[in-house]
């Protein structure tokens, strides 16, 4: 069961602004700024349920530490992110191509790929 308090409206509003990724140190340490009276425990269950959720994804940084980006809400299939390597900016790009190569992993492969979280990872044009 999950509950709607305060604190997880705070964190969910602040993390669908973001657009890169962040760790839950750095989100934390964002709301002592604003001022939120929100324990650091509390920060890391929220972020780890909306990763469970789906709502964020829950990568490796440059640097190895752990964090997390929020994906855009989409309500078909053939879309992906792309994550830069240098900046951690997060791009969701809509392309027909993405069903094709998951239906080509599924079946050469015998992997099924969730296509709603598919996240590329390589260098944006600004970072290149």
């Amino acid at each position: 069961m999950t509950y709607n308090t305060r604190q997880k409206e705070i964190i969910e509003t602040l993390v669908s602004k973001k657009k890169k990724d962040f760790s839950i140190k750095e989100l934390y340490l964002e709301l002592i700024k604003k001022g939120e009276d929100v324990g650091q425990t509390t920060v890391y269950r929220i972020i780890e349920n909306l990763a469970e959720s789906g709502k964020i994804q829950k990568t490796l940084g440059v640097d190895g530490t752990v964090k997390y980006q929020y994906l855009d809400p989409c309500n078909h299939f053939g879309h992906c992110y792309l994550k830069c390597a240098k900046c951690g900016k997060l791009q969701h790009v809509d392309c027909e191509d993405v069903c094709d190569l998951a239906a080509h992993i599924e079946n050469h492969h015998k992997f099924k790929v969730d296509e709603a979280n598919i996240v590329i990872n390589g260098t944006c044009g600004s970072c290149l």
